[in-house]
């Protein structure tokens, strides 16, 4: 039997697969963590269209939670004394994104290796 996992959005446990993402409760869940973060996304948004950069404050350096990876980030960039606002943020979701692309392509080359196999 495989070991029980624990879901860090909606602290579920479940012992096998991924069912669990379809119930009400995580779906409820996943939705709540989204609105919270809208803001957020919506801020570096205008941050892209109008690249703002800004003299250096203590106040750049204030991290931000991804609920993706569970860690914290940056939220602004600094280099010596100039800050680009949000783009701690949007580096951090471009490595991000290219990581998820990374994992699902090799995911697609072991899906085909083992159709393959079977027939």
């Amino acid at each position: 039997m495989a070991p029980a996992q624990r879901c860090t959005l909606c602290r579920q446990t479940f012992f096998c697969g991924r069912g669990h993402v379809y119930s009400r409760k995580h779906q409820r869940q996943l939705k709540a963590a989204l609105d919270r973060l809208l803001p957020q996304v919506e801020a570096a948004r205008r941050a892209i269209r109008t690249a703002h950069v800004e003299r250096y404050v203590p106040e750049h350096d204030r991290c931000c939670w991804c609920l993706c990876c569970s860690c914290e980030v940056r939220k602004h960039l600094s280099h010596g004394n100039l800050t680009v606002l949000h783009g701690g943020l949007l580096e951090h979701l471009a490595r991000f994104k290219k990581s998820m692309v990374k994992g699902l392509d090799s995911y697609e080359e072991k899906e085909d290796e083992v159709i393959k196999e079977v027939s």
